[in-house]
């Protein structure tokens, strides 16, 4: 059944229509069609169409229909409105003794999770012995597209209007208003609404999915995917811990894929961001920052959502099957240093 909290947001009606943005450009060392993972984007030449990522109203489709059919393990509830007056929904699947929160797409501009936590939701809910174990053991809740009007910016390629489709609709960055921020919240009903929901719930995990752009490793490989924890001094270490924990399995999670490589997020103390003002209230929360789908082309978004998807599915396994709590966290620190950019955008 869907519940709708009673948080305040500003209702304003949007309309928009899919466009595809500017690709980027490969270094002068690298070669524009043989590369780890997927071709370069040429400046120009193959343009990333987003027509086939999920719209705002498509995701909401998607959720109304998963609800719909499968009503008796699945459960929505709006936590609140985007700026622009746009549901922001938590989908719960299961009922085990673990609650993992995944959230996506609080930069806009980063929609890669949001397409790999919905195919989590329909295999989670699917009517299986082994999605039935995973619901027994664990209590997923998904909260997609945390910036659903950043998005909306960002698909009709709206750069002209001057707000970067990484903020919201009041040009705020959503991921600076955590923990000890001095941010007007009622500028920030999105973070408002999952800071307030994820107090309630308090959730044994949270992992963050996001976009960066492309670096290598100092064995030459590209990094695909970084991983980092809550690192502010004041995190509790058990907090910590359990993040490294996920982090690991991650990491082991994809070493077997032969178009990933997992590193570590560089270190940083910013006690604003999720992953740490998250942690600092007790919270662990994960990083997890994916290439872009703007740096290798709409042909590798396939590849970079089933890489997403395999790392969610990595961190329920281990839990459905008891291994998590035994894995050692320090054991995270056998993933490689993430390297130098490797790449400059077509508009520098």
């Amino acid at each position: 059944m869907r519940r709708r909290r009673p948080i305040a947001a500003l209702a304003v009606a949007a309309l928009a229509l899919p466009l595809s943005i500017a690709a980027f450009a490969a270094p002068a060392s690298a070669s524009s069609d043989s590369t780890p993972n997927g071709p370069y984007v040429q400046c120009g030449k193959q343009p990333v169409n987003l027509n086939g990522m999920l719209s705002n109203e498509e995701l909401q489709q998607q959720i109304d229909r998963l609800e719909s059919r499968r009503g008796d393990v699945v459960s929505v509830e709006e936590i609140g409105r985007s700026v622009e007056g746009r549901a922001l929904n938590a989908v719960t699947v299961g009922s085990g003794s673990r609650t993992i929160v995944v959230q996506t797409q609080i930069h806009g501009d980063e929609p890669i999770g949001t397409e790999a936590a919905v195919a989590l939701l329909k295999n989670v809910s699917a009517p299986s012995p082994a999605a039935q174990d995973i619901r027994d053991a664990v209590t997923l809740v998904v909260v997609p597209r945390l910036n659903p009007d950043g998005w909306e910016r960002y698909n009709r390629d709206d750069w002209a209007s001057g707000l970067d489709p990484r903020r919201n609709s009041n040009d705020v960055d959503l991921n600076r208003t955590f923990g000890p921020s001095d941010q007007d919240m009622s500028l920030a009903p999105e973070a408002a609404a999952i800071q307030e929901f994820l107090q309630e719930v308090q959730p044994d995990l949270v992992l963050d999915y996001h976009h960066q752009v492309t670096y290598g490793t100092e064995d030459g490989d590209m990094a695909t995917m970084s991983v980092m924890w809550g690192t502010h001094p004041d995190v509790a270490a058990g907090v910590a811990d359990t993040a490294k924990r996920a982090a690991s399995v991650i990491g082991d999670g994809l070493a077997g894929n032969g178009h990933a490589t997992v590193t570590l997020y560089p270190q940083s103390d910013t006690a604003t961001t999720a992953r740490n003002g998250l942690s600092l209230d007790g919270i662990p929360t994960l990083l997890i920052e994916q290439r872009g789908q703007q740096e290798v082309g709409q042909k590798s978004s396939g590849v970079l959502t089933k890489e997403a998807l395999t790392s969610m599915d990595s961190v329920l396994g281990a839990i459905t099957d008891g291994s998590f709590d035994s894995v050692d966290p320090e054991s995270v620190f056998d993933l490689p240093e993430r390297g130098d950019r490797i790449r400059t955008s077509c508009k520098e």
